[in-house]
């Protein structure tokens, strides 16, 4: 293509993955758990799940700000819907060394569906975003929540199904067609799913890629941008539209 655009994910802090990295034995989390079953009822409640996770992952943290992303952590444990994780539901998140992390991701999903209508929106999905991020400060830049909401989307109707988000956080995305991969990359673009892709929206893109840098002056982001688009803005008018984008993403390099 005529600029290298490559193939971005979030840097997911899978925390599924920060766990195995503990190499929790059956053994460690049986312990775990019983130290954190306080009235022995075979039951974690969130408080006790925040007892227990903490001492398998060997974490000193007490993540008193972190109240939110607990509770959809312990949501991806939570298999049966009653709001407290077993022994057997955590074993089978964590036990044996081994991560069964789609269903603890599909669980997850399920979880932050609040209505309940098999999609979540982008309110339903920032929660799981900010726990898949990798410990990023809130105040620090990165790619808005549109963005991964469009790279999730893979059939472009502005929801996301949990299948849709078990690819992007798994990686198990099935082979598209090259048509449909052009119109996802066009969709990245196109933040504001109007049909054609502005030089602010190409700009903004260039910036979330770390293809020009914050210190670059308006000349330089300005000629940037401008040498982006020479020679396929066909019609003139300032943008590209999705016939233009598809000749620029196939000219050679």
């Amino acid at each position: 293509s005529a600029v290298a655009v490559t193939d971005q994910k979030p840097r997911e802090k899978h925390l599924a993955e920060d766990m195995a990295s503990d190499k929790a034995t059956k053994e460690e989390v049986e312990q775990a758990f019983a130290k954190a079953d306080k009235d022995g009822n075979g039951k974690l409640t969130m408080s006790e799940f925040k007892v227990c996770l903490l001492e398998v992952m060997k974490d000193e943290d007490d993540g008193d700000d972190e109240e939110g992303m607990m509770d959809l952590v312990m949501s991806g444990f939570d298999t049966d819907g009653d709001k407290m994780v077993s022994l057997d539901e955590l074993l089978q998140g964590i036990g044996d060394k081994k991560i069964d992390e789609k269903l603890m991701f599909k669980t997850m999903i399920k979880g932050a569906d609040k209505d309940g209508n098999g999609f979540l929106s982008a309110t339903e999905f920032k929660p799981i975003l900010e726990a898949m991020m990798d410990g990023e400060d809130d105040d620090e830049d990165g790619p808005p929540i549109e963005f991964f909401m469009n790279m999730a989307d893979s059939n472009g109707d502005q929801k996301l199904s949990v299948q849709e988000l078990l690819n992007l956080f798994t990686g198990e995305a099935e082979e598209k067609d090259p048509k449909e991969e052009m119109k996802s990359m066009f969709r990245l673009y196109d933040t504001d799913a109007d049909g054609m892709i502005s030089k602010k929206e190409i700009l903004g893109f260039m910036k979330m890629m770390g293809m020009v840098d914050e210190d670059d002056s308006r000349a330089d982001m300005r000629m940037i941008v401008n040498m982006f688009m020479a020679g396929s803005d066909e019609d003139g008018d300032g943008k590209l539209n999705y016939e233009e984008f598809c000749k620029l993403m196939d000219k050679p390099e």
